[in-house]
């Protein structure tokens, strides 16, 4: 019989009752022999607890563990991580679907990356947003710095949870747990992206990180709104995004990684943390020269060249 790697699944819930149970189910039915299923309650006010028990009651690969009190969904995250054994770490929210084969197919295509990603469907019961974008993404660490993977999706080897900050850095307070994970394995050009549908991803508006994104769509009329907006509220939003730049740069001047592309990306970083002129024009340079790199689909075209030139102005209008 085949020995394969050990696989922890990592799911951490807060009031969840009304969708966790079919997420559970999907957990369980996986075709890839599962080692663990770490379920942490963030003190949920409602059943969700005595849904878990339940669970944890009928299935021995379930371990449950319960916050005092809320930590929030950093702390949450992060300390389950720290519990799983395996050596493969899958990460779940507490209302999506997973497909039966997800950890099967990503276990197919990590290889010797340390982090794998795939498609997250989204679907809505509540008549939230939810669109499909089906094309497959760029992971280069300049587009990751930027806005990472979801963490719904990923699938990392133990040797990534080891190189995370720890739960107390600051890094935390103002970058989220997935996107620290996607800057470190973005920055080591160690991600692998699986074309397929891994995840049915839950969209309603109860959801901690809900929001009607129809406004960001690619098209004409969209880059223009987001353009006159962001030079409307240039100065007032870089006073709410410089902190959170210069926790990512703290995050990427910690690694020592001696590939290019992170060497030019942690610059574009510094010069995102910098006021003035120069800087402005040094991040413009670096984006436009990695431009290919830069969005969320690799390649070239004058339409994105375009679009890095302004990007120091445009990618503001992701924190309105």
């Amino acid at each position: 019989m085949e020995n394969k790697a050990s696989v922890s699944i990592v799911l951490c819930t807060y009031n969840g009752e009304k969708y966790v149970r079919e997420q559970i189910d999907s957990l369980l039915a996986q075709s890839y022999p599962i080692h663990e299923i770490i379920i942490q309650d963030d003190g949920s006010t409602d059943h969700t607890w005595e849904i878990l028990q339940a669970y944890a009651a009928k299935h021995a690969v379930i371990r449950t563990f319960k916050n005092e009190g809320e930590h929030g969904v950093n702390a949450n995250f992060l300390s389950a991580l720290h519990r799983a054994t395996g050596d493969y770490i899958a990460i779940s929210d507490q209302d999506d679907i997973w497909e039966r084969d997800k950890i099967e197919t990503q276990m197919r295509c990590i290889g010797d990356k340390l982090l794998c990603s795939g498609h997250s469907r989204p679907f809505s019961t509540d008549g939230s947003f939810a669109y499909f974008d089906n094309r497959p993404r760029n992971v280069n660490i300049f587009r990751m710095m930027f806005l990472g993977l979801p963490g719904h999706t990923l699938l990392c080897k133990r040797a990534l949870i080891n190189l995370l900050p720890p739960i107390e850095s600051p890094i935390y307070k103002v970058t989220l747990y997935d996107a620290v994970l996607s800057i470190i394995a973005a920055s080591y050009d160690s991600i692998v992206y699986c074309n397929k549908v891994l995840v049915n991803f839950r969209r309603h508006a109860e959801a901690t990180t809900y929001n009607d994104y129809s406004s960001s769509l690619p098209s004409w009329r969209n880059a223009l709104t987001e353009l006159t907006w962001s030079l409307n509220h240039y100065k007032e939003i870089r006073k709410k995004v410089v902190p959170i730049f210069q926790g990512k740069l703290m995050l990427m001047e910690g690694l020592h990684s001696n590939i290019a592309d992170f060497i030019e990306a942690r610059e574009a970083m510094r010069m995102e943390t910098k006021q003035g002129v120069f800087a402005f024009l040094r991040l413009q340079y670096l984006l436009t020269k990695n431009y290919k790199k830069l969005f969320h689909t690799p390649g070239g075209g004058p339409v994105k060249l375009l679009r890095a030139m302004l990007y120091p102005i445009m990618q503001l209008y992701m924190y309105h």
